[in-house]
């Protein structure tokens, strides 16, 4: 799409383009710009494994370069580089880190309706690997860098770009690799980064609100163990073998409910989407927000059936995953193991977490193995600070209306581990979506609305600028 058009198409989109189109208050290249280093950054195959996210990082270190801001490439694994840039402030206040990762989920061609590794706009949406999760967020936070720099901004903070590897997967090149390699950047005292929620109404034409991510579920996978000893299929032991005796633990386990309870950030969360929720989730989510020591339970049955995301961070949940047993039709085998993948709330008390497990296994020859180390993913300040003001400052300017008020995220991010480092970490979602385009991000035909791309990129330039002058 032509770039004249493309700025007319932002303005038309009520919520969405409103106050971010070039004529107001970006550069009048801004949104050719984010477009054209998007589909750079989307046409490297980071697919993780392997990852190859140092091509993509050379891509945004050029970008960077002809701005006149230098940057450094760490690559603990060949082909797997970070990418860090900073722009130096007045050191008035600690830095803060603007983080995004190069590395996407693998996609089949045959999946796919266009070309995965190419940005393609169709009916009005812009299609690729990465352009949700997360290669929109570096490219925006690249141009934000620019930005600042040809502004003159003025910077009481240092601001920090990571553009990070292996974040999919988290194994040998992942942001601790980083910390360890650079502990500089845990001077940072806060950092922006993905897992927030930028909801767009479902006729597109507004954005209903801004979430910024301050908690997540730790992820903690369980193993369940059954042995036996084995034999031929045609002579069945007396009593039922392993394979039996797990399938069996894993249904009850499958079937395992932990009770509902709001944290301080899912409490004013609920409370915030009180006032913009309608129709059977609104009165659901009411009910719960009067009551939020004792949930009601048809309240909670209600947001599970109509909004499974929510209902998932009001609980601890576990999920069997892997089921592995057996080699050939007619041997009984010796060891049957089950996986299961469960997420808790981050003050979870692990003892009485195991304890329930073992219940409900209710096996006691089965083996329990899992992580007894206590979760440790604390939950960044919410309330009246730095961060709030300044994303509320630049909601207003973008999404005008639209309120701000944060969520704990049902999935696992590099802000764990910042926050593990003594970073005050915040998610968000620069481009607004709705429920359905949103879960595409790990999907065939992953999508943002073409209207939400320079509004997005424009949400994060002003969020970062609000910090740092």
């Amino acid at each position: 799409m032509r770039p004249l058009f493309f700025a007319l198409a932002l303005l038309a989109v009520p919520g969405c383009g409103h106050a971010a189109a070039p004529s107001r208050s970006a550069p009048p290249r801004a949104a050719e710009e984010m477009r054209t280093l998007l589909s750079e950054l989307i046409a490297v195959d980071t697919s993780n494994p392997p990852g190859n996210e140092t091509a993509a990082a050379q891509v945004a270190a050029r970008w960077l370069r002809e701005a006149g801001i230098e940057s450094q490439l760490f690559e603990p694994v060949p082909g797997r580089a970070h990418l860090i840039a900073r722009l130096k402030g007045s050191g008035a206040a600690r830095p803060v880190l603007v983080l995004a990762h190069l590395d996407t989920v693998p996609a089949k061609r045959e999946e796919w309706a266009s070309e995965p590794w190419t940005l393609t706009e169709r009916d009005g949406f812009l299609y690729g690997r990465g352009v949700q999760d997360n290669k929109g967020m570096a490219a925006a936070s690249v141009l934000a860098l620019r930005r600042l720099k040809s502004d003159k901004v003025k910077l009481k903070r240092d601001v920090v770009l990571v553009l990070s590897a292996d974040e999919e997967a988290g194994g040998k090149a992942g942001i601790d690799k980083l910390l360890e390699a650079h502990p500089e950047l845990r001077e940072a005292e806060l950092a922006i980064n993905e897992g927030g929620l930028t909801e767009l109404s479902e006729d597109r034409g507004r954005v209903r609100f801004v979430n910024l991510q301050a908690a997540e579920r730790v992820s903690r996978n369980v193993t369940l163990k059954a042995t036996g000893p084995g034999g031929h299929s045609s002579v069945p032991p007396a009593a039922p073998n392993p394979m039996v005796r797990l399938a069996a633990a894993v249904a009850r386990v499958g079937s395992l409910t932990f009770p509902t309870r709001l944290t301080p950030v899912t409490r004013l969360n609920v409370e915030g989407r009180v006032k913009v929720t309608g129709g059977e989730l609104g009165e659901a989510l009411k009910r719960l927000a009067a009551s939020p020591d004792n949930p009601p339970q048809e309240a909670v049955d209600a947001i599970a059936r109509l909004e499974p995301a929510l209902a998932a961070v009001l609980r601890t949940t576990c999920v069997p995953t892997v089921f592995n047993a057996g080699t050939r039709p007619n041997v009984i085998p010796a060891t049957a193991e089950a996986t299961i993948n469960c997420r808790l709330l981050p003050d979870e008390d692990i003892q009485a977490f195991r304890a329930r497990l073992v219940e409900a296994v209710g096996d006691k020859d089965i083996q329990v193995e899992l992580n007894m180390t206590p979760p440790d993913s604390p939950a960044s300040p919410v309330g009246d600070n730095a961060m709030f003001r300044a994303a509320t400052a630049a909601a207003k300017k973008v999404w005008p209306g639209a309120p701000v008020f944060p969520r704990m995220s049902t999935g696992t991010t590099e802000s764990t581990t910042l926050r593990r480092a003594g970073i005050h970490a915040y998610g968000i979602d620069l481009f607004a979506l709705t429920p359905d385009d949103a879960r595409t991000a790990h999907a065939p035909n992953e999508r943002i609305p073409s209207a939400s791309l320079q509004p997005g990129a424009e949400f994060v330039y002003q969020l970062v600028s609000e910090l740092a002058k």
